[in-house]
This record gives C-alpha cells, structure tokens and sequence, in this order.
C-alpha cells in the first residue's frame, strides 16, 4: 500500500516536515529515520473524523546511554490533545520511539510495532537498506508470539468496552467491536500464514469463517456521524462472530526467539552505527 491510497488530509512532504520539527527538535540530537501511517487508517475503518496516526523511530548517540538521565524512550505530540506549536497539525498524532525502545517492542513482537514494519506505507523512510533487512528478519521469524499479542489486545478492549455485564467503560461502539474482530483475526492470519494483514477488510475475506458482511456493516456504522453505538441486533451478531472467531482461533504456538534477540540487537548496532 502506498500512502497516497489513504486520501489523508495531509501530504508526505507536510508529515515529513512535521516529524522533523518535532523529532529533530533544536536543543536535541534526536534523528528521526522511518516513519509511517499507522491507526485506523491502516486498518481500514478510518472516517471523516479520524486523526492521522504517524509512527516511527529515531536514533540518539549512543553515549547518551552512558549517563544517569538516559533518553526518553518515545516522543509524542498531539496524542492527548494539541501540543503547543503543532496546532497546523492538531489532526495528526505521533510517536516516535527511540531505537532502544522500538528494538525492544520488536522483541516482544507487539503487533503494533510489527505491523509498522511489515505493513505500514511509509512517509519518511532514511535507512531504506535497514528497513528492507529488517523486514526479511521479523518475517523469518514470525509467528512469534505476535498471536498473543493480538489476542491479548482483542480480549482487554472487549473486557473493557464491550462486555455487556459492565456499566463501567461500556461501549458498544463500531469502533470497539472492529478493533477486537481485527485483533481475533490478525491473530489467526498470522497463524495460518507466518505474515501480517493490518486492514480488517482483508483479513475478513483471508480468514476461514469471518464474516466479511458483518465488518461491512461495521465500517459504515463507524462512518455515520449520526450513529454512536450499533443497533442492538448488530451489536449481539458481532459478539457471536467474536466469540465463534475466538473458539475457532487455532492453539497459539510456544514461542521460540531462537538467536531473534541476537539478530534485532546487530540490526540496532548497524542502525546506531
């Protein structure tokens, strides 16, 4: 996917502007390197509403690890309102993890990081050759448990919103029940596969069983402004297809990092340089 199939309110030289201020801030030897979309228009479901989700990595030198204030691991604007300066950008949220830092969330092979790499259109990329070998590493050793990491984020956010026995938090919006379906089939793509599928579209027409209709029906409710929860009967079809997506999602595997730790560490060095 390329970013220009995303019709995003902004265009690659403004976003790549706007990390460079806010990355490469003066007064700081931060340096950003990729960065891409992320959010809910990578998965398929954004609306006329939705901000643009920028994500991506910078690298500091190295010796600044050697003091006792060691670097902030993320940098974010406009994440928990607009940051001051950046209100010509107030539609667009980013993070930008250190290289530590994401190094360490491609250990743990959260989906969100995974994603980034394998799937993201990119809108600043500085280390092409880095990216592409990075790339070929993570697939060489997926599935990983980047399973029980969708799976784990499926089942706190429908613990939280949508579990109907629950006042507190409860909300059956479109938004919540497209988040878990994705979260139950991108753990079952994965599986399948050894490969990542973001948009919830796709994985609905990969994966045996998933109701491709119901997520239709989903992204329009999403992108009705007049409409804040689903109708009742919408609202019980999509937990019986979460609940069957989950009692079908195949056993997940022991995970086996085997030299994985090894491999993300020389890729960070190289990176680091």
């Amino acid at each position: 996917m390329h970013v220009d199939e995303l019709e995003l309110p902004y265009d690659e030289e403004a976003i790549r502007d706007y990390v460079t201020d806010a990355v490469a801030a003066t007064g700081t030897r931060r340096q950003p390197r990729f960065y891409a979309v992320a959010g809910s228009h990578l998965f398929g479901f954004a609306d006329a509403d939705s901000d643009v989700d920028v994500r991506g990595v910078h690298v500091v030198p190295a010796a600044e690890y050697a003091y006792l204030r060691e670097p902030d691991p993320d940098v974010t604007v406009n994440m928990h309102g607009t940051t001051e300066g950046f209100e010509a950008y107030a539609d667009c949220d980013l993070r930008s993890n250190e290289l530590k830092h994401f190094g360490s969330l491609l250990v743990d092979a959260n989906f969100n990081v995974v994603e980034l790499v394998l799937a993201a259109p990119a809108v600043m990329n500085g280390m092409p050759l880095e990216m592409d070998a990075l790339r070929a590493l993570v697939r060489e050793h997926l599935p990983m448990n980047v399973p029980h990491s969708y799976l784990g984020m499926a089942k706190s956010n429908y613990y939280k919103y949508l579990d109907p026995d629950k006042s507190d938090g409860y909300d059956p919006s479109a938004k919540r029940f497209l988040h878990v379906y994705r979260g139950l089939l991108g753990a079952q793509y994965v599986l399948e596969r050894e490969a990542v599928e973001p948009n919830v579209r796709a994985l609905a027409d990969a994966v045996d069983a998933a109701d491709s209709g119901l997520v239709d029906e989903l992204v329009a409710h999403k992108r009705d402004p007049d409409v804040e929860h689903v109708p009742d009967a919408l609202a019980e079809r999509a937990r019986d297809a979460i609940l069957a997506q989950f009692n079908a999602l195949d056993p997940l595997p022991s995970v086996d990092k085997h030299g994985y730790r090894d491999a993300i560490d020389d890729w960070m060095r190289k990176v680091r340089g």
